[in-house]
């Protein structure tokens, strides 16, 4: 009896000495997390960019990465994850820990145009920080054709139907969804033809293997310049600092068409919002610095930053806006 009782009560003193350890863990766990945060970062971070290097995003991405990465006194690399028109960068910055050492570069392609097969939920496993950048898109045309407008576009394209086509940087990327938004608009049927990247796709407009494309300005600009491609209208309303007054908005001749391309920084859902909130802040300071603007605005896009907030919003808005799109120009992106 006396044996039984020694040890039933010494396995309650035991359990009781457990559960003291367990309430005294659970108030420890969130003290040592915040001690970790506020000694964020101590160590290198990383920046995942779902493009080669010397794309526009890259170039943007690297002046962004040099000047918060002085503030915060650790290197930022620049990790290059090029593939599936940015799914494959944005798959993988979503494999490492959410711990606010690894961000990643988003556009379109990788989010709210994600198609089915990416290995990971769009709406879910991100979580905005910040907007880094705004673009306008320009349409180009092989400067061999006759086609000086917008109008002569749609006039070529209705006077033979399904024999005018544009070439993007890949399926389900911006420059194929504002092809598609194009026709829907002017009742034409340009064709669609992907290439691995913006740079092949002017090749092959410069080559004549392709009548026209929609290009991010940064990449389009250049080569207009050159006089090698002819640019016909601007995917945006309103006319975004550096784009030539000399190339009208799409809009002119049709309608309602408004497209501005958001470049923009995300983590992996779950990283400490102190590190999400502290990051955003650090990337709207870098984008009001007058160096970093003016060196951003000479790619050829314009710096705009955000609230995780705001970024969140704009996101769930411009999803919802090419989802209409793309119900209603049958494209199911796999």
């Amino acid at each position: 009896m006396t044996k039984s009782l020694l040890l039933t009560g010494g396995l309650r003193r035991r359990d009781a000495l457990l559960a003291a350890a367990g309430v005294a863990g659970a108030a420890i766990l969130p003290r040592a997390s915040l001690a970790a945060e506020s000694h964020w970062p101590n160590r290198p971070l990383r920046l995942v960019v779902p493009f080669p290097p010397g794309g526009g995003s890259d170039t943007v991405a690297r002046i962004l990465s040099t000047v918060i990465s002085e503030r915060l006194g650790q290197p930022i690399v620049v990790d290059n994850k090029p593939g599936g028109t940015g799914t494959v960068g944005v798959a993988y910055g979503l494999q490492q820990p959410a711990d606010g050492y690894t961000f990643i570069w988003c556009t379109p392609a990788a989010q709210y145009l994600a198609p089915k097969s990416v290995r990971y939920d769009p709406v879910n496993d991100l979580a905005p920080v910040s907007l880094t950048v705004a673009a306008t898109y320009i349409l180009l045309v092989d400067p061999k054709l006759p086609i000086h407008t917008v109008a002569d576009l749609v006039a070529a394209a209705k006077a033979k139907p399904g024999t005018i086509n544009y070439a993007t940087a890949g399926t389900g990327g911006q420059g194929h969804l504002m092809g598609a938004y194009f026709n829907l608009a002017a009742g034409t049927d340009l064709t669609m033809v992907p290439f691995s990247g913006e740079s092949p796709a002017l090749v092959g407009v410069m080559g004549g293997q392709v009548h026209a494309a929609f290009i991010s300005s940064a990449v389009a600009l250049p080569q207009v310049k050159a006089g090698k491609l002819r640019a016909i209208g601007m995917s945006s309303t309103d006319r975004l600092p550096g784009i030539p007054e000399n190339i009208p908005p799409i809009s002119a001749t049709l309608p309602g068409y408004d497209v501005t391309a958001i470049n923009y920084i995300a983590a992996r859902a779950g990283t400490p919002k102190p590190i999400v909130e502290r990051m955003s802040k650090l990337i709207n300071e870098a984008l009001a610095t007058p160096a970093v603007h003016d060196k951003i605005a000479a790619v050829g896009v314009v710096p705009v930053g955000s609230t995780p907030e705001e970024l969140g919003r704009r996101v769930t808005a411009e999803r919802v806006k090419w989802a209409e799109v793309l119900k209603k120009a049958n494209i199911v992106l796999e």
